[in-house]
């Protein structure tokens, strides 16, 4: 079943034969991560150093497809970046050179999420790589610089029955980097780990051809598979990629073995297929992953050095030999300046591990080859040196939680048994006293376990990293910052070190309020918070809301104008601020705002820092001062009318209200009978009154008689008119029974005497009209002129 992911590479523009044929082989990986769906990609890619031209270029990234085997359908596109790069171990360096043969390998990797709802054909999906070209040196492929590669791996549902199904792909081993000689017995450890424990099984398999090369270049298109595989040469094969007797061939522990018969270029390709039992125990491919690879056999000095041989220093002894887990098994060999020494272990070479001596870390079979230093000859091996661990208990420990609540500690329990001794370090110092199972640990840090065993004689070690829980403060705060703890004001929880996903519970006195973040217009009172994560939970310190104050602003009278002098203000408790327009200090002074009303303060701020305030509204009041004029003469009878100032709000008071006609109001009416002085008195509503007075002085009324007898007997001879001396430009006029004007006296200064041009008018009625002054209105009437003898 072909399945899996497919990658495109792309190493250069266009391609030429040259063109990547510094590649000798890769393949892909596909590590499954913590989380589900979560995958470390990679790509590890081996590079003929030696062979490359300026052409071949890597780039620092990569874009990677996602197919699905059913149907070929592109699932997505990553990318990955250029990692590390690793200079792999020749085990004759001498050879090596001499040959031109210098390799390393690159590796592409990023971490990709792969949706287990999406990827859960049961098919599955499958990986490729596709470039070109191959070396035109290699020997058993024809053509081969007209020939690319597909590197490929494929990998099941990632959601099976309804459940996450976890997979990692096959790793291998990274390689050694040999050459072979010609009619000479070669083994080559070709390996790989499962992570999961399936079983792996190998094969040699016809490598992949590309899909997308032409002649004059090449798209990195994807193609559907199935995929071209190379052609042979003739006499070549997948079971016989390098000729010989044996042919090349590969076993179920994944070691390569050849006794080539010629010398030559040779591609090759390593499958490594992976097994899982099912439900009924049943084993079932689910992936597979394949290595291609190139090796070069060449034509050996039949000179072979001495034998080495590989003996124990420490612990000493033959093989095998036991050390303790977590130490190590010193092993040496012979040293002569005129060798190459290379230490190996499982088959594979150690990087770097080329001296007389070798400090072995970890069990295994180990060997160490030996080669001239300046002749390139065919290496000899020493035999293989087996060392073991002592069958000794294994530290561990065990621990609940890894997370340190900042109120709470974890307990750190160690395995237990018989003929055990403790020792506790933290951060690499041990620390005073803790020598048994059990060690509290109070801090974050990284916590070692030093498990001694008398039996064996052998320290186990364990450690475990104890990391602060991400919540690590809790404290109570007003919301508004800078200000007091005050009731009406709001509280927040400011938490230090917040994860994000957080739970709130407030208290106050005792008493559960609210589960929120924060509490909006807090009564006085004590306050407790309580933050609780996915893991911790922390109390805040009780934090006291304090009262506020209530100040007392005593009322202020209105204010008489702004002529007026300042108002003192008087609160309680003393101490506080007076605030406001017009204020200034403790005093209220109108001349600072005019005449309107006004909001004064009156602020207290306890020791605690809360502040109260009180108001109160001060009323400067506009009230004109009245003016009725100067004093004024009537005639008794007449009318006056008196003018007081008007405007919004104002009252009149006259008085007295002898001679009012309309008593109320700025204007009023008067027609007083004797002479009076009236006062108008202006207030507010009763608030600020001012006054004015005026005189009004009456005169006596004009009295016309109505006959008089003008007979010189010295009585009642003239018309006298009472009160006209009041009217200096009184006019009078008599008429006779025709009409005609007998009298036209302006001013009355002598009373009519009844003559008319010097002569006595006739006995008789007389009509008379009368103006007293120019403004005021005429007497009409009749006067009678009586017998002169009467």
């Amino acid at each position: 079943m072909k399945s899996g992911l497919r990658i495109l590479l792309l190493l250069c523009g266009f391609c030429r034969a040259a063109i990547a044929s510094h590649i000798a082989g890769g393949n892909i990986e596909l590590v499954a991560l913590t989380k589900p769906g979560q995958f470390q990609l990679s790509l590890n890619l081996y590079i003929d150093d030696a062979s490359k031209g300026p052409e071949a270029t890597i780039n620092p990234t990569i874009t990677v497809s996602v197919f699905r085997q059913r149907d070929h359908k592109l699932m997505g596109d990553y990318v990955l970046k250029l990692g590390r790069r690793l200079g792999l171990v020749y085990a004759n360096p001498a050879c090596a050179r001499s040959r031109g043969l210098e390799t390393s390998e690159i590796r592409y990797s990023s971490p990709v999420q792969l949706d287990p709802a999406l990827f859960d054909d049961p098919a599955g999906y499958y990986i490729v790589w596709e470039t070109c070209c191959r070396n035109q040196n290699v020997t058993n492929v024809d053509l081969p610089q007209t020939r690319g590669m597909i590197y490929y791996l494929s990998f099941p549902a990632l959601r099976q029955n309804g459940q996450y199904f976890r997979n990692s792909s096959p790793v291998f081993l990274t390689p050694n980097a040999e050459y072979i000689c010609v009619d000479k017995p070669f083994s080559l450890a070709f390996r790989a780990t499962d992570a999961d424990g399936d079983q792996l099984r190998y094969s040699l398999v016809t490598p992949y051809n590309d899909n997308i090369y032409k002649p004059v270049g090449f798209a990195n298109s994807p193609a559907s598979p199935p995929y071209r595989v190379l052609p042979w040469q003739s006499g070549y094969s997948a079971n016989r990629a390098i000729t010989g007797n044996p042919a090349l061939q590969i076993s179920a522990s994944g070691v390569l073995t050849v006794r080539p018969d010629r010398i030559g270029l040779y591609a090759f390709t390593v499958l490594c297929e992976e097994f899982r039992p099912d439900a009924g125990g049943a084993l079932q491919k689910i992936g597979e992953v394949r290595r291609d690879h190139q090796i070069l056999v060449v034509d050996c000095s039949p000179q072979v050095p001495p034998k080495p041989v590989v003996a124990a220093l420490g612990p000493a002894g033959p093989s095998p030999v036991e050390f303790c887990a977590g130490s190590f098994a010193l092993l040496g060999t012979e040293s002569n300046p005129a060798f190459n020494y290379q230490w190996r272990v499982n088959g594979y070479n150690l990087p770097g591990e080329t001296k007389q001596t070798l400090r072995a870390t970890q069990p295994g079979d180990y060997t160490v080859l030996k080669s001239f230093a300046t002749v390139c000859t065919r290496d000899s091996v020493s035999d293989t040196f087996v060392l073991t661990l002592k069958p000794s208990p294994l530290a561990h420990i065990n621990a609940v939680d890894t997370l340190l609540c900042p109120q709470k500690t974890v307990a750190l329990q160690a395995n237990t048994g018989p003929g055990l001794q403790y020792k506790w370090a933290l951060n690499g110092a041990d620390q005073p006293g803790a020598a048994s199972a059990l060690y509290t640990a109070s801090k974050a840090g990284r916590y070692t376990l030093k498990l001694f065993s008398e039996a064996t004689g052998c320290t186990a070690l364990d450690s475990i990293n104890i990391v602060n829980d991400p919540l690590q403060q809790a404290v109570i705060r007003a919301t508004v910052p800078g200000s007091a703890l005050c009731d009406g004001n709001s509280l927040s929880a400011v938490v230090v070190q917040s994860p994000g996903s957080l739970t709130y519970v407030w208290q106050r006195d005792g008493q559960f309020i609210a589960a929120t973040p924060g509490i909006p217009n807090a009564l006085a009172g004590t306050y407790l918070l309580t933050v609780r994560d996915s893991a911790c939970s922390l109390a805040s310190a009780p934090a006291l809301v304090n009262p506020r104050p209530h100040p007392v602003l005593d009322s202020i009278p209105p204010v008489c104008g702004t002529i007026a002098a300042p108002v003192p203000m008087r609160g309680t408790p003393t101490g506080g601020t007076f605030g406001g327009l017009g204020v200034a200090g403790n005093l209220f002074n109108p001349k600072l705002v005019g005449p309107g009303s006004y909001t004064v303060t009156y602020s207290v701020v306890s020791s605690a820092g809360c502040r109260g305030d009180t108001s109160r509204v001060v009323n400067v009041l506009n009230v004109p001062t009245p003016d009725l004029g100067g004093s004024q003469t009537i005639i008794a009878g007449g009318r006056v009318v008196l003018q007081g100032p008007s405007g919004p709000g104002l009252t009149y008071a006259w008085e007295p209200i002898t001679g009012l006609i309309s008593p109320t109001g700025a204007a009023i009416t008067i027609q007083p009978e004797q002479t009076t002085t009236y006062r108008l008195t202006v207030s507010q509503n009763g608030l600020c009154p001012l006054s004015a007075e005026v005189l009004i002085e009456v005169l006596p009324g004009l009295f016309v008689p109505t006959a008089f007898t003008p007979n010189g007997d010295g009585q009642n001879d003239t018309w006298q008119l009472t009160g006209v001396g009041a009217f200096p430009q009184c006019v009078v006029r008599v008429y006779n029974r025709w009409g005609e004007v007998v009298l036209d006296s302006p001013g009355y200064r002598e009373p009519w005497d009844g003559r008319y041009r010097g002569q006595p008018v006739e006995q008789g009625v007389y009509q008379f009209v009368i103006r007293p002054a120019p403004d005021q209105p005429e007497k009409r009437g009749t006067v009678m002129i009586l017998d002169r003898d009467f």
